[in-house]
C-alpha cells in the first residue's frame, strides 16, 4: 500500500483517535465501543488510517488483531501526543470534585487497599459522591500504563531515577515480626537465634523469589533464614501464621491490626531493619492537572495518617505492648454518625 499523499496530510485527530483506541484493544468492535460509534464506521476509519499511513496497521492472529511493527513505532508517540491534548484542555478547565464524574485508576498493594483505601472512600462519600476509584495491582507494565495515562497514580515504594517520572514521598513505615501467640518455640522475646531456627513466610508479589531487606540484613551478618513460604499478597499472611509455627515481617501499619484481631504476637525484629518509604508517582504531564492534583492531595493526606501514628518502639526483639495497636485514627477521619 503506498499513500497517495503525505500521510499527515491525510490524518486528523478522529483518525488519531481510534489509532489509539485500536491498538490498545485489538479488536475493531471494542475500539468502536470506547469511542461511542458504531463498528462500519470504525472500520471505515481503519481503511482510512491504512491509505494514510501505507501500512496494514494491524493483522489477524491467534488472540485479535496484531499490530504491525510500523503501528507498534507509532504507538506511544500517538498516545503520548493525545494524552498532551487532553491534560491542556483539562488544565484549562475547573475541577469540582462534587460534581465530578471522572474515573481515578491507582496502581498499589494489597496493604493500602486494607489500610489506605477505606479512608480514600470516605473522603470521596464525603466530598467526591460521583468519583469512581479503580484499584490495579502492581504489573511489569505499569509504568508503560502510567505514560499512557491508563493508571493515574502509582503508591508505593521508590521506583528510582525514571526520565518523566515525578516522585514524592508521603510516608515513612518500619518493620515488625509477628507470630501465633501460643508459639512452641517463640517465647517472651524473639532473639536473633529464634528467628533463625523458625521457619518464614514471605511476601513475594513477583513469586520470584525475590531478595527482600531482611535477606540482605542477615546477608550482612553471613546469616539466612529458611522460607517455607511465599504468597503474593499481605493480606493472607497473618492468618496463615496465626495457624502454623512460622514468622513473618511485614509493615507495623498492617500487623499491628492483625495483632488485635487474631491470636498474634508482635515484636521488635532482631536485627537492625531499613525503615520503608512509600512513594507517589506520577507522570510529569499531569502535574498541573487540577483534578490530578486533588487526587494526589486526597491520597497523600490519607496515607500520611496511616504512616505516621506514633508508636515507642521496644527494644530489638521485644514485644510491643499490645496497647500500642490499639491506635484510632485522628478525628477527621473517622466515621460520622448518621442523622436521625
Amino acid at each position: 500500500m503506498k499513500p497517495a499523499h503525505g500521510p499527515s496530510a491525510s490524518l486528523d485527530l478522529d483518525l488519531l483517535v481510534a489509532l489509539e483506541a485500536l491498538l490498545a484493544l485489538g479488536n475493531v468492535t471494542r475500539a468502536a465501543a470506547r469511542l461511542g460509534i458504531t463498528q462500519s464506521a470504525m472500520s471505515h476509519r481503519l481503511r482510512r488510517l491504512r491509505d494514510a499511513l501505507g501500512d496494514p496497521i494491524v493483522v489477524a492472529g491467534r488472540g485479535g488483531l496484531v499490530p504491525t511493527p510500523r503501528a507498534e513505532q507509532l504507538a506511544k508517540v500517538v498516545t503520548r501526543s493525545l494524552n498532551e491534548l487532553r491534560t491542556a484542555l483539562a488544565t484549562a478547565e475547573a475541577f469540582d470534585p462534587a460534581t465530578s464524574t471522572r474515573t481515578f485508576t491507582v496502581v498499589t498493594s494489597d496493604f493500602a487497599e486494607f489500610e489506605i483505601l477505606p479512608r480514600v472512600l470516605e473522603e470521596l462519600s464525603r466530598s467526591a459522591p460521583r468519583v469512581t476509584t479503580v484499584m490495579r495491582e502492581p504489573s511489569a507494565d505499569m509504568l508503560d500504563a502510567l505514560e499512557r495515562g491508563a493508571v493515574d497514580l502509582i503508591v508505593g515504594p521508590q521506583l528510582g531515577d525514571i526520565s518523566g517520572l515525578v516522585q514524592r514521598k508521603v510516608g515513612e513505615d518500619f518493620l515488625t515480626s509477628v507470630v501465633r501467640a501460643d508459639h512452641p518455640i517463640v517465647g517472651k522475646h524473639l532473639d536473633l537465634e529464634t528467628y533463625l531456627a523458625v521457619r518464614h513466610i514471605v511476601v513475594d508479589p513477583s513469586g520470584a523469589g525475590a531478595v527482600g531487606v531482611v535477606d540482605h540484613a542477615l546477608a550482612r551478618i553471613d546469616r539466612r533464614r529458611d522460607v517455607a513460604m511465599r504468597v503474593p499478597h499481605f493480606l493472607g499472611a497473618p492468618f496463615i501464621v496465626a495457624r502454623s509455627d512460622l514468622v513473618l515481617t511485614g509493615p507495623w501499619a498492617l500487623l499491628r491490626h492483625f495483632a488485635n484481631l487474631l491470636p498474634l504476637k508482635i515484636f521488635e525484629p532482631p536485627l537492625e531493619l531499613p525503615t520503608g518509604r512509600t512513594f507517589m508517582t506520577w507522570h510529569e504531564r499531569v502535574t498541573d492537572d487540577a483534578a490530578h492534583i486533588w487526587l494526589r492531595e486526597l491520597t497523600a493526606r490519607c496515607t500520611a495518617v496511616v504512616l505516621a501514628m506514633p508508636v515507642k518502639r521496644p527494644r530489638l526483639g521485644a514485644p510491643f505492648d499490645r496497647a500500642a495497636a490499639r491506635i484510632s485514627a485522628p478525628a477527621d477521619l473517622r466515621p460520622r454518625p448518621r442523622r436521625a
